[in-house]
Parts: structure tokens; C-alpha cells; sequence
């Protein structure tokens, strides 16, 4: 009750533009809300205040006002009243006391909607507490603005490399960035550089403050790689803000020779072998930039090193010895006449001294065989060679050590087995006496798992007997496992024939999806991956038709299936034909086990027939699908009736011919040439007849052709002049509706139906406020609303008559509506409490007809106005002797206000 006592006392204060409104600083009396804070920053007693953007706030996107209060005066849970407005509109204050709360000391209000938290407005705020005792002073005012746009993108210039695609500077020559801002609050901007090197972004996300707000930037960078580069800008003002994104490309001059070799590239285990540790190779150099003299070159930090003289077109051709084996870079730079020396440019190269391998190289191999490699050396003193398996997830097998002979070579044997099939390449290198290692050679390996081929007759039945025949690559197999549904108590082994195959007999003992998987072993204990088969064992009914064949078609006359049983104990069919009225139809299983099906079908199509047997203890069989087709007969059209059909709606006709069905389909043709499919309702017995229902909403008056046809394969049969299309007979309005009544909120408007012709049998109603209409208002009567206020009222009616398209027929609108009577007291207020100085008193409302939504207080003493508002008086001594009255103000949304006065009361001393 409390909180609802308060609103009034709020919107009371609100309605008379309370003081402290303007844009000057309002000082808290004692008692008012202190520590305040507007979105976590301290309050500002002057405008503007921080500059805030809500988006950036968190993550409710709204601006959160705080402030502390006296739980020892006002309690822990009073309530909170913040006023908050535009500063350019201090009578114009916002209510937000739906949100605002107070507890424990704390009163906060998070306002959300953007609709009144507007981009580019300062505002202001202030807060009080209420009880049950009164409302305490309002607290300080503080101030804040929005601002939700960074704006528009900052420029960008620079001198050192100006935007474009001529190239300027080179790698590692620093250039200096300008920032320009478009806004006047921008205090810094966020930048970052994108070029090729390394993984892309070469400085990542940096912030530079303007030198003043909204003034500019400037950075220097140096560039990494040549080519094109790219800068992203952002301005971001004082409120967070960023800006659009401002890209800035430019292009740096590429000053490093270009290097190619191709003896040595970078390329490992494909190299020319003809280059080794030690062997000279000619790597050569071609400037980028204009009067080179020479080239300074060496490999990483402790290879080689050297230089060479330019030619005139800027070239130089180096023999260069490497010293090492493995990957390695060589890094060249050129230098100009005048004692530049440009930035380096590096060529990754690799020196292969792996072992040579000769043999089954990329040759693929059988589980169960062997490939044969001969390895010679290319390093020096020889010794040993050491290999190892390689997998598809890059894990590596133990290194394994065979010795070389006194010429350094060796022969490797490598036999595929179940302990290598997952290798996907072999590694091979030379050892010396010393233990140095060459580079390692990648062999590749290319393995078949030998799955055999599974091959199967019969088992198609339940109680019927699979032959699962097996055949490998496996070289010289021995032996053949093969297991029934995974099952390991099914396994059978048998030794594999002659020719290299295998054969297995199982007994399908129920109906399932099988499997029969099968793997082969030899001598040596190595065995194959798993080869396999499957397939569907059934036990249900066989079916067969010479009238409706799976292949061909059958046709729309009486026809037969015949079912027969494949389940042990069956007594009965159960079947279904989809898209029939044949389903879970029951058939008893004759004493041969089958049972005949007649049918007659009604339509052309494709079908469907499904059945299962079940034995007498109600076990069912898998079920058996069986699908045929259904040729359409031949279609004549003789004639159609009625001979003339309305327009402006669904019509039914009646179509005389033969051989029609209900998966025929309608067409109708009207005289300008467009069609209208219809919807087949029914087929005579004799098929010579058939109902359709068509759409004729709009169609053209005139003859109108017919056309039916057999079905989605066949071409339509056609009848011109079938039928003549005639325009269907209107309702007119003679008399427009008209509203009879007062146009004012809470009164009853009245609407007659008009007059019609012919005359409408049956009426609806729908009123509207100007163009909108009014919803569940549907009615002859309407009691007008609050929310029809300042609007012209309309009633549209509209009449049905058979056989006429309905009709609908708009009044002519009301004047404005008017505001309502205003609420009368029908027990005038009353002042309660004792009306003695240093006493409260307070106002009853009274009771008005009709109810208000809110109330205003006037007080008065001796007839003079009071400055109190609230539906209390606390009586002073200055008051003695004084009669003191209260007037109440009612609104009511949409009605005038009432007013009403109490009794005086004396106040005493």
C-alpha cells in the first residue's frame, strides 16, 4: 500500500514541475541519498558529465545510477524515486520508478531503453527515499551525457608511404603514420599492420593517444616483408566509442635479389643426388634494385661465406660447397655503388647425404610379402644402416640396425605383417664408424591388408543355408576364419583349397540383418584384414501376381496376389496396400502354407503391398514389401453439366466419359486462355462418371473448356465448349451504415447495418479507430476507450446473402473523440487525524463514479494555498486557529478531471 501512496506522490510531483529541474547544481538537504555514482563513476555536479556509452557499459547496455541512503532514518526497504531528464527540457522529467529499488542502504535504477537515454543528450538526475513517514529531500543532481556513435573512419597519411600501389621504402626502413580524426572528442585510435610475414598481423592490436582531444596521431613502423601491406585505423572517443574501420594500403619497394639454385632447393629426400656435403652447386642471384655492384652471401651463422660483383644487368652466378648436411639457409644481400647494403633475402635450401636406395622402390606390397631394397652409401665410411616403420599418425616403430659389407652397402629385406600394417613409409639412414648420421631417405610404403573377397548363395530365408565362399591375396594361405553375426561361437576354420579359396556353409536360424565376416591366415601365422558380407534373412510371406507384376503393370481391374509362408508355425497374413483401404487385413494360411488376395484397384499409381504371417501364439514374421504398378485406362470426355456455372467461388461439375479413376487429373480452361486445376470428389461405380470441384474466383465469363487426364505419365484428353462460364450476381449497398451516439470516452456508439439490395440476410461488424481496427470490437454497439482519444471512429459492415459474394459497406467516421465526463465524488474526501498544531493529518480520496486511476491534493488554510501536495499535512503552530481543507483532484485516463473539497477542520493549539 505504501509503494501505491508514493506513485501518487510521484506523479504529483512530476505534474507540477518540481524545483530543481534546471541545468544548475541542486544541493541534498540532510537526509537525501549520498554517495552517488553514474555508471561506477562519481557524480558530476555540472554539465556535461562523463560522456557514456551505454553499448559499452555492460552487457544490459544501460546506465546505472547508485547512490546510499539512512537505513537508521528510512528503514532497509523504502522506496526509491529517481528523476532523470534532458537538461534541455527540465519540465519534461522521465519516470522510472518501475525499476528503481531500494534495499539495505542502497537505491539504484539501470536505465535500458534507448528510446529515452538518446545518443548526443545531457542528462540529469537526482534521487529521494519514501515510507510510510514521508518522503527524505532529494539528493545532489548529477549529470552525464550519451553518446553512442564512434563516428566516421579516421584519415590516414603518410609521406614515407603514401597510400597506392607504387612501391616506396624498403624492409626495415621506418615510415611515419598520421591519424586524423573526423570527430572533435577523440582522445586515441587503435591501429595494427598486416603484411606477409610470419603468421600475418605484425603488431597485433596497438593504441596511441591523440595529442589532444580530437586531435591527431602520429607512429613510426618499420616494414618487415616487401609487397603490399595494409593498416587498419580506429578513432575511439571519450565515451569508448570506435569509430568505422579507416584501411589504409600501401606497397613497400622490394630490394632483396631474388636466389634459385637448382642443384640445391628445398625439397628433402627429393633432391638430385648428384649434390652432396661438399659437392659445389650453383645458386644465382638477380637484383631488385637499380646500379648493384655486388652480392654478400653466407649460409646461417657459421656456414659459408662470400661475395660476388654484379654483372651489368645486376646478375652473379656463385659455385657454393656446402658443409653440412640438412636443411639450411643462405641468406644474400646486394649492395649499390654507393656502399648500400640492402636488407637480406633468405633461400632455404636442403643438402641431401642419405643413403641410395634401389629395388622395389614405390612398389606396393601384399600382407604376407616382402620388398627388397639395396642401399649404398653417400657418406663416407659406411658401417651400418638404421630403419624404422613409420604410421598414419606419424608414431614410429623401434630402429632397427643391419650392417653394410666392406664396399658400404647393404640389402634390406622388409616384410609386410600384423606387427607393420598401419606404416605408411619407411626410414632409412647410413651410420659411420664414428656414429655420425646421413640425412634420413623416405621410402613410402603402399600395404594391402589382403581382405578376402566374400562371396554368397543362398540363406535368404530363415531355416535355409548360406555357402559363404572366400578368396585373398595373401601369398600361400593356409587357413580361413569366418564368423556368423560376430558371434564367436559360430567361428569356423578351414584350410584353404588348392586354388587358394575357402568355402563355409551356416544355417540361417531366424530372420535379421546377417553378417558373415571372414579373414585368412598363412604359415607363417601373418593373417588378413577382415573381409565381409551381408544381407537380410527373412521369414516372411513370399508374394507373387501375374495380374499386378513387379515388373510391367498391372491394371484397374479385379487382380490376385499370392502369399506364401516362410515362417515355421504360421497360421495367418496380415497385409496392408498403401494409399487403399486395404490395412491389417486378415488371411488365413491354407494347408499348402499359401493364401490368395484378391483386389481390385480404384486408381493408377504405384503401390505398395506389405505382409507379415504369425503363428497361432501370436509371433509375426519380418514384414515383406511388395511393389507394383498400376496403368491408367483410357479417358474419353463426352460431355460436362451444369451447362452454365457462377464465377466467385468453388463450383461443383459433374464429367461424362470412361475409364476415369480418382488419381485422374481436372483441368478447366476459361475463355481467356488461363487454367484452374480442380479437385476430384468422386467416380461412379462404373467409372463413366466423375464430380470435381474447381475454383472460379475471378475467371473469365464465356465458354470454358474441360480437360481430364489418366495420370502423371499420359497426355489429357480435352472437350472444348464444355461448359459456359457466367458472372456471378453482386450485393449493392443502397443506404451506408451509419453510427448514432456521442463520440466521447466511456459513452456507447450504436451501428445500423444500412440497407441493402437485394437485402442481406446476415450482418458483421467491425469498428475501427481512424485506419486501424479496433480488436474484439465486432459488435452493433461499441463503448469507447481511453485509447480512442483524438481518433475518428468508423463501423465497416458487411453482408452475406446466398448465392451473392459477400459484401462490405464503411460508415462515414465520427467527429474526434472527445474526453468523457469527469469522475464525480460520490463521497466527497475527508481530512482524518487529530487537527492539533505539531500534528499529521491526512485526505481520504473520497469515492468517485467512475473510479479514477490517480489522485492530486491541494491543501488550503483560511482559504489560501498550501506548498504541500501529498495526501498528508503536518499542522504547524503558524496554522492555529486556521480551518484547513483538502481538494482531490480524480484523472482517469481519457475522461476530464473531477474535483472535490472537504469539510474544514479547526486547527487547534
Amino acid at each position: 500500500m505504501h509503494r501505491r501512496v508514493y506513485s501518487l506522490i510521484v506523479a504529483s510531483t512530476l505534474g507540477c514541475g518540481a524545483a530543481g529541474l534546471g541545468t544548475a547544481p541542486v544541493f541534498a538537504a540532510d537526509g537525501g541519498p549520498t554517495g552517488l555514482t553514474t555508471a561506477n563513476q562519481a557524480c558530476a555536479t555540472s554539465s556535461p558529465g562523463p560522456y557514456l556509452s551505454p553499448d559499452r557499459l555492460n552487457d544490459a547496455r544501460a546506465v546505472l545510477l547508485r547512490g546510499t541512503y539512512d537505513t537508521s532514518v528510512w528503514g532497509a526497504n523504502p522506496t526509491a524515486d529517481f528523476q532523470v531528464w534532458d537538461t534541455a527540457h527540465p519540465d519534461q522529467p522521465q519516470d522510472w520508478s518501475d525499476r528503481a529499488g531500494a534495499s539495505d542502504g542502497k537505491v539504484l535504477v539501470q536505465l535500458e531503453d534507448p528510446a529515452r537515454q538518446l545518443d548526443g543528450v545531457t542528462y540529469a538526475w537526482k534521487v529521494r527515499v519514501a515510507n510510510a513517514s514521508g518522503t527524505s529531500p532529494w539528493s545532489d543532481t548529477c549529470y552525464y551525457t550519451i553518446d553512442r556513435s564512434g563516428g566516421t573512419e579516421p584519415a590516414v597519411s603518410s609521406d614515407d608511404y603514401p597510400s597506392g600501389d607504387k612501391p616506396n621504402g624498403e624492409i626495415g626502413v621506418a615510415g611515419s603514420f598520421t591519424f586524423i580524426s573526423a570527430s572533435d572528442d577523440t582522445v586515441s585510435y587503435q591501429y595494427s599492420f598486416w603484411d606477409n610475414a610470419g603468421s600475418g598481423s605484425s603488431t597485433g592490436n596497438q593504441t596511441v593517444p591523440a595529442s589532444r582531444l580530437g586531435g591527431p596521431a602520429t607512429i613510426t613502423w618499420k616494414p618487415r616483408t616487401a609487397g603490399d601491406t595494409s593498416l587498419t585505423v580506429y578513432a575511439i572517443d571519450r565515451a569508448g566509442n570506435y569509430s568505422e574501420r579507416q584501411y589504409y594500403t600501401f606497397s613497400v619497394r622490394e630490394t632483396r635479389p631474388s636466389v634459385f639454385s637448382a642443384a640445391y632447393q628445398n625439397s628433402a629426400g627429393f633432391g638430385d643426388l648428384k649434390y652432396n656435403v661438399g659437392v659445389p652447386g650453383q645458386f644465382d642471384f638477380s637484383s631488385t634494385v637499380a646500379d648493384t655492384s655486388s652480392f654478400a652471401w653466407h649460409i646461417d651463422q657459421d656456414g659459408p661465406s662470400g661475395s660476388a660483383d654484379a654483372d651489368a644487368d645486376g646478375k652473379a652466378s656463385v659455385m657454393i660447397a656446402p658443409t653440412k648436411a640438412g636443411h639450411q639457409t643462405l641468406y644474400v644481400r646486394a649492395i649499390t655503388r654507393d656502399g648500400a647494403q640492402h636488407p637480406e633475402q633468405d633461400y632455404p635450401f636442403y643438402v641431401d647425404n642419405g643413403p641410395l636406395v634401389t629395388g622395389d622402390v614405390y612398389q606396393s606390397v601384399v600382407r604376407g610379402s616382402s620388398l627388397r631394397f639395396h642401399l649404398a652409401p653417400r657418406t663416407s665410411d659406411v658401417t651400418s644402416y638404421i630403419y624404422w616403420n613409420v604410421a598414419g599418425d606419424s608414431s614410429e616403430s623401434a630402429k632397427t640396425t643391419i650392417p653394410a659389407g666392406a664396399d658400404g652397402t647393404a640389402d634390406l629385406t622388409w616384410t609386410a605383417d600384423n606387427t607393420n600394417e598401419r606404416t605408411i613409409g619407411v626410414q632409412v639412414q647410413a651410420r659411420s664408424a664414428e656414429g655420425t648420421l646421413s640425412e634420413p631417405r623416405w621410402l613410402t610404403m603402399n600395404l594391402s591388408g589382403a581382405s578376402p573377397l566374400v562371396t554368397r548363395t543362398g540363406g535368404d530365408v530363415a531355416g535355409t543355408t548360406a555357402t559363404i565362399k572366400a578368396r585373398t591375396l595373401l601369398v600361400n594361405p593356409t587357413e580361413y576364419e569366418a564368423v556368423l553375426n560376430n558371434d564367436a561361437t559360430t567361428k569356423q576354420v578351414v584350410p584353404a583349397a588348392a586354388d587358394g579359396t575357402a568355402t563355409f556353409q551356416f544355417t540361417m536360424t531366424k530372420a535379421q540383418y546377417t553378417s558373415v565376416t571372414v579373414i585368412a591366415r598363412n604359415a607363417a601365422g601373418v593373417h588378413t584384414d577382415q573381409g565381409s558380407t551381408s544381407w537380410s534373412v527373412t521369414d516372411g510371406p513370399a508374394i507373387t501376381s501375374t495380374d499386378f507384376p513387379t515388373r510391367g503393370s498391372g491394371h484397374i481391374k479385379p487382380g490376385t496376389f499370392t502369399l506364401k509362408s516362410q515362417q515355421t508355425g504360421a497360421t495367418k497374413f496380415i497385409y496392408s496396400i498403401d494409399g487403399t483401404d486395404r490395412y491389417n487385413v486378415e488371411a488365413p494360411i491354407a494347408s499348402d502354407g499359401t493364401a490368395t488376395v484378391t483386389w481390385t484397384p480404384t486408381t493408377s499409381g504405384y503401390f505398395n503391398l506389405h505382409a507379415t504371417s504369425k503363428t497361432a501364439s501370436g509371433v509375426r514374421s519380418s514384414e515383406t514389401y511388395y511393389s507394383f504398378y498400376i496403368e491408367a485406362d483410357p479417358v474419353t470426355v463426352t460431355s460436362v453439366s451444369p451447362s452454365t456455372v457462377q464465377t466467385g467461388g468453388v463450383r461443383t461439375i459433374t464429367i461424362t466419359g470412361s475409364g476415369f479413376n480418382t488419381g485422374n487429373y481436372v483441368y478447366v480452361y476459361p475463355s481467356d486462355g488461363s487454367y484452374a486445376n480442380g479437385t476430384i470428389t468422386g467416380v461412379s461405380a462404373d467409372r463413366l462418371t466423375l464430380t470435381a470441384t474447381v475454383d472460379l474466383t475471378g475467371a473469365a465469363a464465356g465458354p470454358a473448356s474441360v480437360a481430364v487426364q489418366p495420370d502423371g505419365y499420359h497426355s489429357a484428353v480435352r472437350l472444348d465448349n464444355a461448359f459456359t462460364i457466367v458472372t456471378q450476381p453482386t450485393l449493392n449497398v443502397v443506404t451506408k451504415p451509419a453510427i448514432t451516439g456521442v463520440a466521447a470516452v466511456g459513452s456507447q456508439l450504436k451501428a445500423s447495418t444500412g440497407t441493402w439490395n437485394p437485402t442481406g440476410t446476415t450482418f458483421t461488424y467491425q469498428w475501427a479507430a481512424g485506419s486501424t481496427p479496433i480488436r474484439g470490437a465486432t459488435g452493433a454497439t461499441y463503448r469507447v476507450q481511453a485509447a480512442d482519444l483524438g481518433k475518428k471512429l468508423s463501423v465497416s459492415v458487411t453482408a452475406t446473402e446466398p448465392g451473392y459474394p459477400a459484401a462490405t459497406a464503411k460508415s462515414t467516421a465520427t467527429s474526434p473523440v472527445a474526453k468523457g465526463a469527469a469522475p464525480k465524488a460520490t463521497v466527497l474526501p475527508k481530512i482524518t487525524g487529530k487537527a492539533k498544531a505539531g500534528k499529521t493529518v491526512k485526505a481520504t480520496t473520497g469515492t468517485w463514479n467512475p473510479s479514477a486511476s490517480s489522485y492530486r491534493y491541494e491543501w488550503r488554510a483560511n482559504g489560501k494555498l498550501l506548498s504541500t501536495t501529498s495526501a498528508s499535512l503536518k499542522l504547524t503552530t503558524a496554522m492555529a486557529g486556521k480551518k484547513i481543507t483538502v481538494t482531490v483532484t480524480s484523472a482517469k485516463p481519457g475522461y476530464n478531471s473531477g474535483r472535490a473539497t472537504s469539510k474544514p477542520v479547526t486547527v487547534q493549539k
